[in-house]
């Protein structure tokens, strides 16, 4: 079972990042961030694990592309990169919750999780039961749709994750984005 589970995984890893030819597709131009459509935000959110743990990124930005807000925290305790990568979403779906936006796409480069996610079949396990919590969250927020992405694409959430984990940054920024970031958003 264990070893079925893994070659699902691997598959999955393969058709997201591999090239045609089984590389890693890293002749292939990068793929870039497009803005949503008007009144709707998008949600970038990302996951980190090392050997400090494990932390997330949030990036809101609007239909214009524009910096609206950032989140990142540790996740303590926290070792599997899977879970970390639903954790983080969940994380970013309370907060929108919160912040009372109705009109969301999340995306996150994580296909487990987007698959999960927009899946009707049930998951019993610990990250199928956080999966059911942020299907909860998102019906109380309205119209949320989360979509899978490569990483570059998703390089800002990625980026926000990984400096909160090596820097121990963490908080929230709304308007004005943090320095480790700033640049990236003008790419």
């Amino acid at each position: 079972m264990a070893s079925d589970q893994m070659r699902r995984m691997q598959v999955a890893w393969k058709e997201a990042y591999a090239g045609p030819d089984g590389s890693n597709g890293s002749t292939r131009p990068p793929v870039e961030w497009i803005p949503p459509p008007r009144n709707t935000i998008k949600c970038n959110v990302d996951a980190a694990v090392s050997g400090n743990g494990a932390s997330f990124g949030i990036v809101v930005r609007d239909h214009d592309g524009r910096f609206v807000a950032a989140k990142c925290g540790r996740l303590v305790g926290e070792e599997d990169p899977y879970m970390a990568e639903v954790l983080g979403a969940k994380e970013a779906l309370a907060w929108l919750k919160m912040q009372h936006h109705s009109n969301i796409i999340l995306e996150s480069d994580c296909l487990n999780f987007c698959n999960a996610f927009n899946s009707c079949i049930s998951d019993h396990s610990c990250v199928g039961l956080v999966v059911k919590q942020c299907l909860s969250i998102a019906k109380d927020i309205g119209n949320v749709s989360v979509s899978h992405v490569k990483r570059s694409a998703n390089r800002v959430a990625r980026e926000l994750a990984r400096a909160t984990v090596s820097m121990s940054v963490s908080g929230v920024w709304t308007g004005i984005p943090p320095s480790c970031i700033a640049s990236l958003l003008s790419q």
